[in-house]
């Protein structure tokens, strides 16, 4: 099968002549067409080790038609690619109305990519400010969790109340972060992370004043995504 692609890719190298238009018109069909493949048709399908949605699913950036909707297709998150097949997934999202995802009204397909670690961000448009949506994504026959997303009021409407929260930088031996388990209980239109989500420097054996035994992987520097993910989501390193 000829990689689409990369044929997009070269069809965008270079300036926009008539023949570069072309080719590029040709390439964008041949990828648009290849996005609705069934996985198990667009590669030889072989068993998922695993469950692919380990990672759950968020949303941000609201605005009054739309939202960002993201998952990441990852079966085992502490090795390399995710224990994933070092391949494009295609990955099918719908919107809903409610949470039973019966009242769907956005559906598509997107690409979870090697180069991004198989993540999927869905720049979602078309839908009604300021109300309540919901949202799942599939890959193959597995589904993900129902996430719950707001759209933003209207532009220049008059809002009386509105709850969110702020989140500042979290160095994870600084401190304890059993607030964000309260932020999870709150009806909040949203949060805003003011700093860091988590440091790359590593962590004192000591566990910093956590005073916690630290596993040797966590004491170097995080240079890698495989670094990354034990740390941020490692049993070891649950809120207290």
């Amino acid at each position: 099968m000829t990689d689409v692609f990369h044929s997009l890719e070269e069809a965008l190298a270079g300036p926009m002549d008539r023949r570069r238009f072309l080719r590029f018109s040709g390439a964008l069909a041949g990828a648009a067409a290849f996005c609705q493949v069934r996985g198990d048709l667009a590669h030889a399908a072989r068993p998922l080790r695993g469950y692919p949605f380990t990672l759950g699913v968020a949303s941000g950036d609201p605005a009054p038609r739309g939202a960002v909707l993201w998952t990441r297709l990852a079966v085992d998150p502490f090795e390399p690619d995710g224990g994933m097949p070092h391949r494009r997934a295609p990955v099918a999202w719908r919107v809903a109305k409610d949470p039973g995802m019966r009242s769907v009204v956005r559906r598509g397909v997107a690409l979870a990519v090697p180069e991004l670690a198989h993540s999927v961000h869905v720049e979602v448009g078309g839908l009604d400010p300021g109300r309540e949506y919901f949202f799942q994504f599939k890959y193959r026959d597995e589904l993900s969790p129902v996430g719950r997303t707001l759209t933003a009021p209207p532009r220049r409407a008059s809002v009386s109340s509105l709850a969110f929260a702020f989140a500042s930088c979290q160095r994870w031996d600084h401190g304890y972060y059993s607030a964000y388990r309260r932020l999870a209980e709150e009806d909040l239109a949203f949060v805003v992370h003011l700093g860091d989500y988590l440091y790359e420097y590593g962590i004192d054996a000591r566990g910093g004043i956590r005073n916690v035994s630290v596993p040797d992987q966590f004491r170097r520097e995080t240079v890698t995504l495989e670094q990354l993910l034990p740390l941020s989501f490692g049993p070891e390193f649950l809120p207290a």
